[in-house]
C-alpha cells in the first residue's frame, strides 16, 4: 500500500537480469523449466567431423558443469551450494570455481545463496524460442488502451508456479503492486488457471474450468486471474487483477471479472486465437437475452479488436465472403485490398456490400453493416494508403508491426472505403441479423 516497504501490497522479490526476450511461449505443463532442459540437452551435444568414435572417456569438468545445469533446470526454487555438492560430488572449491565460471558467462544466476539457470542458457537452443516480448508488448497496449480500475499483471508459467513479467498499476493511491520477476506459488490464482489447462482428472480445477477464471480473497487483497490462450482453449499465460480487499465489493469484482475476461480474450486473439473458449468447455459469463445496441454502443464495439467479414457478389450472382482487417473512424469502414484480391474485382462491378463484425464470447455483441464499397485515391485516405496499412498492422499485431516491410507495402494495394447505409447492433443470445 503506498510506498511503505512493510506494506502487504509491496512484497518485493527480485530476479537479477530477468528479461522476457529469454523466455518462450510454452504450455503450463512444460513452462520455463522445459525450455531450460531443452537448452541443457543441446549444450551436452557435441557434433564434429574429427571427433573420435570412442565416447567412453568423459571430460570430468564438462560433465560436472552439465550436471549442475540439469539440476538447476529441474528445480523450481533453485539450489544452494550444499545441495549441488551433494548431488554432483567433487570438491567444494572445485564446485565454487565452476559456479563462478558459469555465473560470469551468464549461465547461472545467484540470489541470496540460491543458484538458478541464467539467461545465457537460452543461447544454446538450436532454434530461438518464440519471444515473450511480443506478448508483453500486447499486454501493455491492451491495458493502456482499455484501462482497468485496478492493478493488472501479466503472469508467465515458471515450473509449477508463476512469475510476474509485466504490470500496469492502478491509478488509485492505495493499490496492489506486483514486482517484475516476482515468483508466485502453485497455490496462486494465476497458477491455478494455468494448472486447470493441464490434461488430467484433477477435480480441484473443475470450478476454474467451469467459470473460466479463479479468484481468491484474504483480509488484505482480492485477486482474480483468467487464462490467455494462444489457440483459444489451452492457457499459456495468465492475466491477473489485484485490488485491496476494502475496495473489492461484489460490484467491483463483477466489473473486474468482465474486464479481465475481455482483456484475456483480446490478448489471446492478438497472439493467434480465432475464438476464446478457455479449457474448451467453460461457461463464462451468463448470456443475456438478445437486445439492440444504441449508436454509442455500436461505435464503441466497432472500435474493438475484431475482424470484419466482408460479403460481396461475384459476377455469376453467388455470394463471396472474406475476413479482413478493418479500421472504423466513426463514419466509414476502411479496408486494404491486397494485389489480386478477387473481392476488389467484385466490388468494382457491384459496390453494394455487407459487413459483419462480431465477438465470439459473451456478451456476444455484433454489428451488421450494409453500404457502398469503393476504391479511393491516396489523397482521400487519412494518412494515405501507407498510413492505413501501418495503422492496421499496429492495431492487429501490436506496436512495432509497422516496421515489417511486408505489412506496410503499398505496391499493388488499394484503399477501400465502405460508406454505411445502415448499421444494426445486437448483443446476447438470439436473433439479430
Amino acid at each position: 500500500m503506498g510506498q511503505s516497504a512493510a506494506s502487504p501490497y509491496q512484497r518485493c522479490y527480485s530476479i537479477t537480469s530477468w528479461n522476457p526476450r529469454h523466455h518462450a511461449i510454452a504450455t503450463p505443463s512444460t513452462g520455463v523449466r522445459a525450455a531450460w532442459r531443452t537448452s541443457v540437452l543441446y549444450a551436452g551435444r557435441i557434433s564434429t567431423t574429427d571427433q573420435p568414435s570412442d565416447y567412453s572417456n568423459l571430460v570430468p569438468a564438462a560433465d560436472r558443469a552439465l550436471r549442475v545445469l540439469e539440476i538447476l533446470a529441474g528445480s523450481q526454487q533453485g539450489r544452494n551450494s550444499a545441495d549441488l555438492l551433494d548431488q554432483v560430488g567433487g570438491s567444494r572449491s572445485g564446485l565454487y570455481a565452476l559456479l563462478n565460471t558459469l555465473r560470469a558467462r551468464g549461465y547461472v544466476e545467484t540470489t541470496d545463496g540460491i543458484h538458478r539457470p541464467g539467461p545465457a542458457v537460452w543461447s544454446l537452443a538450436p532454434v530461438p524460442p518464440v519471444a515473450l516480448e511480443s506478448l508483453v508488448d500486447h499486454f501493455r497496449v491492451e491495458t493502456m488502451d482499455h484501462r482497468c480500475e485496478e492493478t493488472v499483471a501479466l503472469v508467465w508459467p515458471d515450473g509449477e508456479g508463476t512469475v510476474i513479467v509485466s504490470e500496469t498499476p492502478s491509478e488509485h493511491t492505495v493499490r496492489v503492486s506486483y514486482d517484475i520477476g516476482k515468483q508466485r506459488p502453485p497455490s496462486s490464482v494465476d497458477a491455478q488457471v494455468l494448472a486447470a489447462g493441464v490434461p488430467g482428472d484433477d477435480v480441484s480445477h473443475d470450478a476454474v474450468r467451469r467459470d473460466g477464471f479463479a479468484m481468491s480473497t484474504n483480509p488484505d487483497v482480492v485477486e482474480i486471474a483468467a487464462p490467455i490462450c494462444q489457440d483459444g482453449v489451452r492457457p499459456i499465460a495468465s492475466l491477473l487483477i489485484g485490488m485491496p480487499s476494502h475496495r473489492g465489493d461484489e460490484e467491483v469484482r463483477t466489473r473486474a471479472i468482465a474486464w479481465l475476461r475481455r482483456a484475456a480474450a483480446h490478448l489471446s486473439h492478438r497472439i493467434g486465437a480465432n475464438s476464446y473458449q478457455p479449457y474448451g468447455w467453460s461457461t463464462g459469463e451468463a448470456l443475456e437475452p438478445s437486445s439492440d445496441m444504441d449508436g454509442s454502443e455500436v461505435d464503441d464495439f466497432m472500435r474493438g479488436l475484431w475482424s470484419a467479414q466482408l460479403g460481396c457478389v461475384r459476377a455469376d450472382g453467388t455470394p463471396h465472403v472474406v475476413p479482413l482487417w478493418y479500421e472504423w473512424d466513426g463514419a466509414s469502414i476502411w479496408l486494404a485490398g491486397s494485389p489480386g484480391a478477387s473481392w476488389r474485382t467484385y466490388i468494382g462491378v457491384e459496390p453494394h456490400v455487407s459487413i459483419t463484425v462480431d465477438e465470439p464470447w459473451p456478451p456476444l455483441r455484433r454489428a451488421f453493416v450494409s453500404g457502398i464499397a469503393r476504391e479511393v485515391g491516396d489523397h482521400l485516405v487519412p494518412g494515405g494508403l501507407a498510413g492505413l496499412r501501418s495503422r492496421l498492422a499496429t492495431r492487429y499485431l501490436g506496436r512495432g508491426a509497422d516496421s515489417q516491410p511486408e505489412l506496410v507495402e503499398t505496391n499493388g494495394w488499394s484503399a477501400v472505403r465502405v460508406t454505411p447505409e445502415r448499421i444494426h447492433g445486437r448483443r446476447g443470445l438470439g436473433l439479430g441479423g
